[in-house]
């Protein structure tokens, strides 16, 4: 078991954590930074995490007991939503702080978020498969914790990302930005605090489980049905505004057409393209990307700098493509 646990363990969790990313057209995020909170959510995140919820227990296994269903409750529902959610969010606030370039909005935050969650959902796993007794234990625990509820962590922390993300553009003042992260912040625990009770409350009960997962599955599934749809509506209006000016010296207008409509973009995402007209679509993304935060920001982060490459990179492949 513990030599093939990880490996099985990381094959559903990178599946996760790319159907996530797919929802960043503009500018995809560089892979270094992914996997640094990534790392941060596999790492620190759990061994924080750990401790903090030993020294939080002490006294509640005082007062409960132990194995009572009371401590039970407050440890699962309400210490580890509190510890965990706040740690991993630590990953997304060290990219927002420090890498602000790297950090353009919401979707960049469900990215960063998701990618943190999902490694403290990998150890995690990986540590609970790991002390099962049998195979069949195994499969079981393996079913329930990486196929069904795989997800929720990383749904968790993109929630705090996508409150990093509004307050990345946001014009209001530090104070009310610090506001809406911790909104977010506090929605992901509220929502932690409920799959946690639930599913506590289930086995306590000997209740539906299954049925707890997959009402929590349908949520999360309705809502990145949504952000798909939305992310795909915004890269629509950032090509009709930051690209018109770009017509007909370096795209052409039917290539300007295809880019502001459905099809092209839902194939890029699909991947259902080819890999030149795939690289036309990103190219005119991080242009639009670019142009987008120069006009926001000016050139504080040396978005300007980068406009003339994407130009004549963009020029050469509708060039290509028309060719």
């Amino acid at each position: 078991m513990w030599a093939i646990t990880p490996l099985l363990v990381a094959v559903p969790t990178y599946f996760y954590l790319r159907a996530l990313r797919s929802l960043d057209r503009f500018e995809r995020e560089p892979a270094r930074y992914v996997f640094a909170a990534f790392g941060w959510g596999a790492v620190p995140a759990v061994l924080l995490a750990v401790v903090a919820q030993l020294i939080l227990g002490l006294p509640v296994e005082a007062v409960f007991g132990g194995e009572s269903l009371g401590a039970r409750l407050v440890e699962s529902s309400v210490f580890a939503p509190l510890t965990e959610e706040i740690l991993k969010a630590v990953a997304v606030a060290l990219v927002f702080l420090l890498r602000r370039r790297e950090f353009d909005g919401w979707v960049d935050g469900i990215v960063y978020g998701a990618a943190a969650g999902f490694g403290f959902a990998y150890v995690e796993n990986v540590f609970y498969l790991v002390g099962t007794a049998s195979w069949g234990e195994w499969l079981t625990l393996f079913f329930l914790r990486v196929i069904i509820f795989g997800f929720m962590h990383g749904f968790w922390t993109s929630l705090v990302g996508i409150g990093f993300g509004i307050a990345r553009h946001s014009k209001r003042s530090p104070i009310a930005q610090a506001v809406i992260v911790l909104g977010m912040l506090a929605l992901a625990m509220a929502s932690h605090f409920v799959h946690n009770a639930a599913i506590t409350l289930a086995e306590e009960s000997g209740g539906a489980t299954l049925l707890v997962a997959l009402a929590n599955y349908g949520l999360v599934g309705l809502l990145f049905i949504g952000l798909s749809l939305l992310s795909l509506q915004h890269d629509r209006r950032m090509f009709r505004v930051y690209l018109a000016d770009e017509v007909p010296a370096r795209l052409s207008d039917e290539d300007y057409a295809a880019l502001t409509g459905i099809g092209l973009n839902a194939g890029a995402r699909l991947r259902l393209l080819s890999r030149r007209r795939r690289s036309l679509v990103q190219a005119a993304a991080e242009l639009a990307q670019r142009k987008y935060q120069f006009v926001r920001h000016g050139n504080a982060d040396g978005a300007g700098a980068d406009i003339p490459a994407l130009r004549d990179q963009l020029a050469r492949l509708s060039a290509e493509a028309r060719g």
